[in-house]
């Protein structure tokens, strides 16, 4: 799978049949997830199973197909893969959520795509935006109508996204509070400069 197909929209349409095989582990209360390399953590909800993929990390209470909060990290260059873009420190969180909307409509893998919202937040005491979408999967995936929320920051090392999806029957609306409980614990540590 290609570096963009695990992204934002491989989190919110496709890893249904690819992350099930995968080595999960539960998420224990008061045991974040750390990303070490970008040096970002997260708690996600406690009993619910999480696995690192690359540079991402996804959790889920009944399967990534019915919900899932994800935690991405992008390096500046080649940020934008699917559109053939690098982001730089200097980008606003809200050139960022468009160039993650463009992402999103570029990849194809969603129908009737339309953003509900983008506004600006924090995120880990940051400058973000928080964009929030919805869309329809392709027919031959059962053409199920979902909603997605993305919050994105960006920092001198990257930038740093966490999202959460899921089914608008049922779904979606009891585990957004999840995911404001998650983003609230998201953090970002300041690495020393490499040498």
């Amino acid at each position: 799978m290609s570096k963009s197909g695990i992204r934002v929209l491989a989190l919110l349409a496709g890893m249904a049949v690819a992350l099930p095989a995968m080595a999960w582990k539960i998420v224990m209360e008061g045991q974040p997830f750390t990303h070490k390399a970008s040096g970002y953590s997260i708690q996600y909800p406690a009993g619910w199973r999480y696995v690192k993929w690359g540079d991402q990390a996804v959790a889920t209470r009944d399967g990534p197909a019915l919900q899932r909060i994800y935690s991405d990290f992008r390096k500046h260059k080649k940020a934008f893969s699917a559109l053939g873009k690098d982001a730089t420190p200097e980008m606003m969180p809200q050139e960022l959520a468009e160039k993650i909307v463009a992402e999103m409509e570029k990849e194809g893998s969603l129908q009737n795509m339309q953003v509900l919202s983008n506004e600006p937040t924090t995120l880990a005491g940051r400058p973000a935006f928080r964009v929030h979408v919805s869309f329809r999967t392709a027919v031959d995936a059962g053409s199920v109508r979902y909603e997605g929320i993305v919050t994105g920051a960006n920092s001198p090392q990257g930038i740093f996204l966490v999202g959460y999806t899921g089914p608008v029957l049922h779904y979606f609306a009891r585990d957004v509070e999840n995911y404001d409980k998650a983003l609230a614990s998201f953090t970002i540590a300041e690495l020393p400069p490499k040498r």
